[in-house]
Parts: C-alpha cells; sequence; structure tokens
C-alpha cells in the first residue's frame, strides 16, 4: 500500500470481496431449479443488492444517517421481495445482514442482524423448503453477512493505519527539520562568534603588533574549517564532542575576549549523550556570553554526583532586564536538547545582575561506552 495510492487501494480491496460475494449468490441462483422468469427477477434482484452494498461500502462514513437508513430499508424491500414469489436462494439475505452492521449504531446492530439470520429461516420454513434447505439459506445470508463485515472493518482498519503511517513520516520531516535548525544554531553560532573576536582582534593588532594578528587569522581559519566539519556532522546527523574540551576551548576564547575566567570540573569520565549534551549547552551558553553581555568575568562550573550532573554558567555585565527564555531561541533549544536525555534548565538573572544558567542530567541517563 503505497502513501499515495493506499486509500484508493482500500476501496478496491472492498469492491473485490463484494464482487466475489455477488458471484457466489449468482451461482446460487443459477444452480436453484425456478422458472426463467423467477430467476430474472432473483438475478436483477441481487445485482440491485449488490449496487446497494457497494454505495455504503464507498460512503457508509461521509453518508448522512437518514441516507444510509434509507438504503438498507431499500435493501431489506429487496432482500424480503422474492419471498413473496417463493423464490429463495443460500445467501440472499447477507447483503442485508452486513448493512444492518455497518448502519445501524450499538447493540441493537446486532441484534437486528440475529433477526435478518432467523426470519429468513423461518420465511424459509413456511415456503415448504425443509429444515435442511431453510438452514443452507440461513447460514450462508450469516457467513455472507459476517465476511462483509468483516472485510469492511478490516480494509477500515489498513485506511486507518495508512494514516497513521502517512502522519509519523510528515512527523519524522518535521523533527529532523527542527534538529538540523537547533544543531546548526548550536554549533554555527559559537563558531561564528568565535570568527567575529578573533577577526576583531587581528584587526586591532595589525597595525601594532603583526605576529599576534597573524596568530589570531590562523585561528580564524582553523574555527572555520571546524565550523565545516560541524556542519557536515549535523547533516549526517551524529556529534560526539568532550565537555572536557569544550571547557578548555572556550575558556581560551573567553580570555581572547578580556573575559576573566574561573573553570571548577568536578566530574569523571560522562556518558556519551551526556558528555556530548553538556558541551553542546556550554557552547551555546559561552555564545550568548559574548553576544548578549558586556562580561567582565565568568565562571563555568561542572560537578557530579551520584544522582546528577551539573553544568552551571554564571556571568557578569547583563542587565536585569534581561530575557531568560526566547521562543526558538538558544535557550528554548538548550531546554529541549536537555529534555532529550533527562534533564533540565533553570536560567535566572540575580540582583547583582549576574546572569546564571543550570543544566541539570540524571547521571544515569546513558552508559558511557568502555566504562563500568
Amino acid at each position: 500500500m503505497t502513501a499515495q495510492g493506499g486509500l484508493p487501494e482500500v476501496i478496491r480491496l472492498r469492491l473485490m470481496i463484494l464482487a466475489a460475494l455477488l458471484a457466489v449468490q449468482v451461482s446460487a441462483i443459477l444452480a436453484a431449479p425456478m422458472p426463467a422468469r423467477q430467476l430474472t427477477g432473483c438475478l436483477a434482484t441481487v445485482i440491485a443488492l449488490a449496487v446497494l452494498q457497494t454505495l455504503l461500502f464507498l460512503r457508509a462514513a461521509r453518508s448522512s444517517g437518514w441516507l444510509r437508513m434509507g438504503v438498507l430499508a431499500l435493501q431489506g424491500l429487496a432482500t424480503y421481495l422474492p419471498l413473496v414469489t417463493g423464490a429463495t436462494w443460500p445467501g440472499m439475505g447477507g447483503f442485508l445482514a452486513a448493512s444492518v452492521l455497518l448502519v445501524v449504531p450499538g447493540p441493537a446492530a446486532w441484534a437486528l442482524f440475529g433477526a435478518v439470520v432467523v426470519s429468513l429461516f423461518a420465511a424459509a420454513t413456511a415456503l415448504g423448503l425443509g429444515l435442511r434447505s431453510a438452514g443452507v439459506t440461513a447460514v450462508a445470508s450469516l457467513a455472507i453477512g459476517l465476511t462483509m463485515f468483516g472485510s469492511y472493518r478490516l480494509t477500515d482498519v489498513l485506511r486507518q493505519a495508512h494514516g497513521r503511517h502517512v502522519e509519523q513520516a510528515q512527523l519524522a520531516v518535521v523533527q529532523e527539520r527542527l534538529r538540523f535548525a537547533r544543531d546548526l544554531h548550536d554549533l554555527l553560532g559559537y563558531s561564528l562568534a568565535a570568527i567575529t573576536l578573533r577577526a576583531e582582534l587581528a584587526r586591532r593588532l595589525m597595525s601594532s603588533d603583526p605576529a599576534s594578528a597573524g596568530n589570531h587569522l590562523r585561528d580564524v581559519v582553523a574555527i572555520a574549517r571546524e565550523a565545516g566539519a560541524d556542519v557536515r556532522q549535523v547533516a549526517d546527523g551524529y556529534r560526539n564532542i568532550s565537555l572536557a574540551q569544550e571547557v578548555a576551548s572556550t575558556a581560551a576564547l573567553l580570555a581572547d575576549a578580556d573575559v576573566a575566567v574561573h573553570v571548577e570540573m568536578n566530574c569523571g569520565i560522562l556518558p556519551d549523550k551526556v558528555d556530548s549534551a553538556l558541551a553542546m549547552i556550554l557552547r551555546e551558553l559561552i555564545t550568548n556570553v559574548l553576544r548578549h553581555s558586556s562580561a567582565r568575568s565568568c565562571w563555568i562550573t561542572a560537578e557530579q554526583t551520584e544522582e546528577h550532573v551539573t553544568l552551571s554558567v554564571a556571568n557578569d555585565g547583563v542587565p536585569q532586564t534581561a530575557a531568560t527564555h526566547r521562543d526558538g531561541g538558544g535557550l528554548e533549544n538548550l531546554a529541549f536538547r536537555l529534555k532529550a536525555v533527562g534533564g533540565t534548565l533553570s536560567a535566572m538573572v540575580r540582583d547583582n545582575g549576574w546572569f546564571h544558567v543550570l543544566a541539570t542530567i540524571t547521571s544515569g541517563a546513558d552508559a558511557p561506552v568502555g566504562v563500568r
């Protein structure tokens, strides 16, 4: 069942089952000993029943209640009318019985279904066909009715499953786009901030200290190459950066920006997902420090206990009116990233103008590779 052709295939399957059961009834009519006029009437009747059944199959869910009840009434008339002329055939009540289950709501549907089967048995017996022939007529109607109803419900389940499959595919596309956007924001935001800072330093030192300016320009090239590698990793859907390496890199970058850095690392080997998540969070937070504050001091603290791993970043130079949440921005991305590994994020501006962000992740969020 294809994504685009799923619904037509469901309809085609219903019609194939209907055609097969119609062929069974036509064969039963042709095999029954009856005059030519009566035979023609029975064939016309069963074809009319099949047409009405097709209408219900194709429009049962979309039609109004009055229309469905009207079709059911016509089917009832077409089913019992041949009995007036004394004509019967095995399964003659199957279409009507199936339509009762499709149209009538609640437990009453099964009561009417049984009434149809029993009434056909009683009518065939009253016509003097004998218990055996009457039983064949009733049992065949029961079997056809249940087969028709079961096929409708089965194909309806297939249609619903197809719809859920399409929704899941669309959701997967949306989630991948969001992942790509978050990763590009978190990775390239830091890299671009670092490139801007070092290029500005190189420009300032170009005349007074060409050697230092050249060193900064080499750093710009290295960071740009790293950013290119990061973009390729985002496109491939994997990253594995280290918190310890990121702390060293960000500390050097802050020092170049004349920000006094205080680092406390009190954690051992972290699980891969936790390590990578905290490294990405630190990268985004340092990007925010460089872009959105006039910081002169920054504290970076990472601690691990038996239950939690925490990363704390605090910096000065932030007005008390600074936003601690931006829809679709960096802090929201960080909160989403932490939630994916069972963590939480909190941010606040203290009275002294320091901006403090605390990321907390459960220690057992993932198992470290090669470590028990």
